[in-house]
């Protein structure tokens, strides 16, 4: 490929991170310049990397934003563009762009716009796969297979500066998920597991609620004993990206920041639920999934109509049993 290349870059956490096997394969395939346009959070994500020479900021809101970002990217003359995510405004994009050779999946009545197509599989499969395939077609080759993140010396620098109260050691629990309710583990299950970290593994435990979510883990802070051992943080990307990198062992729901610390090499126990885990997964020794084998799963709701059993059947004490296997395997992260 020849010419100045643009990268449009997932819109969800989660794919963000999935799509990093790509990315790093991408940097490696493109010798000329290359852009990325996404959102702000992203460039936080990424940070340390070097996937791109120049970014643009778009957060995809409203038609006013849009038309401004088409005049810019238009005076930029791209020559090669990849559209990562499935959306019909991301092709739009390239297309008023006057973007020359766009490449992606035509999906949702876009394929009049992608002027390189992606063979897609019609049954289910894993999201660094899918964007992986890209590569493939477009000539390069695979440089990694599984999410790979960096923290940066400065990020460290700017969090320690920020959080002189939390110290290690620690266990991340992250007890929201922007997708719904029927991803959340309850609220008690997550109370009862604080409670067996600090009382026999003496360790604190933070909670990292996301945007919306903090009144969330206000509830499950009131279902702790020891409440001087349990911390609620809200923190932006580049500081929730340095927490996790710290931490013993990640305890989370199905959502973006799982995705995180398996990606910064933290042992991260996911609490599947709901979802097709086709969707999310990839090699990864740092992610252990718990999930049930249930009759109503995979269901993709985003609230359940039934009894939640595919969450409310994983107890606290398999998981604690979980946890302690692995933090007897990282002695230097609990002390």
């Amino acid at each position: 490929m020849t010419g100045r290349t643009i990268v449009y870059l997932p819109n969800w956490l989660g794919d963000m991170v999935m799509a990093t096997p790509f990315l790093h394969s991408l940097r490696a395939h493109i010798k000329e310049e290359l852009w990325a346009i996404g959102k702000n959070k992203a460039l936080q994500l990424y940070s340390g990397n070097d996937f791109f020479d120049r970014f643009i900021p778009y957060d995809n809101k409203g038609l006013v934003p849009f038309l401004d970002t088409v005049s810019f990217v238009r005076t930029l003359n791209f020559k090669n563009g990849i559209v990562l995510p499935h959306s019909f405004r991301s092709a739009l994009l390239f297309f008023a762009g006057n973007v020359v050779r766009r490449i992606g999946y035509a999906r949702n009545q876009r394929g009049f716009m992608i002027t390189s197509r992606v063979e897609e599989k019609i049954r289910p499969e894993p999201t660094v796969e899918h964007y992986l395939k890209i590569i493939d077609a477009m000539g390069g080759t695979r440089v990694l297979k599984t999410p790979f993140l960096k923290v940066t010396a400065e990020e460290d620098e700017k969090y320690d500066e920020k959080y002189m109260d939390l110290s290690s050691p620690y266990v991340v629990f992250i007890t929201g998920a922007q997708y719904g309710p029927s991803k959340r583990w309850p609220d008690l299950y997550f109370s009862e597991l604080a409670n067996m970290i600090v009382e026999e593994l003496n360790i604190n435990v933070y909670l990292l609620p996301g945007f919306g979510e903090e009144e969330l883990a206000q509830k499950i802070y009131q279902g702790v004993e020891q409440k001087d051992r349990v911390v609620i943080k809200s923190m932006d990307i580049m500081e929730l990206k340095v927490c996790l990198s710290r931490a013993a062992a990640v305890v989370s729901n199905d959502t973006g920041p799982r995705h995180i610390s398996a990606a910064l090499s933290v042992p991260t126990i996911v609490l599947l639920g709901p979802m097709d885990e086709q969707y999310t997964c990839y090699p990864s020794p740092c992610t252990h999934v718990f999930s049930k084998d249930v009759t109503c799963k995979p269901c993709n709701k985003k609230r359940c109509d039934k009894n939640h059993v595919c969450l409310t059947s994983i107890t606290p004490d398999e998981v604690f049993q979980k946890l302690e296997e692995i933090l007897e395997a990282r002695p230097n992260k609990t002390h």
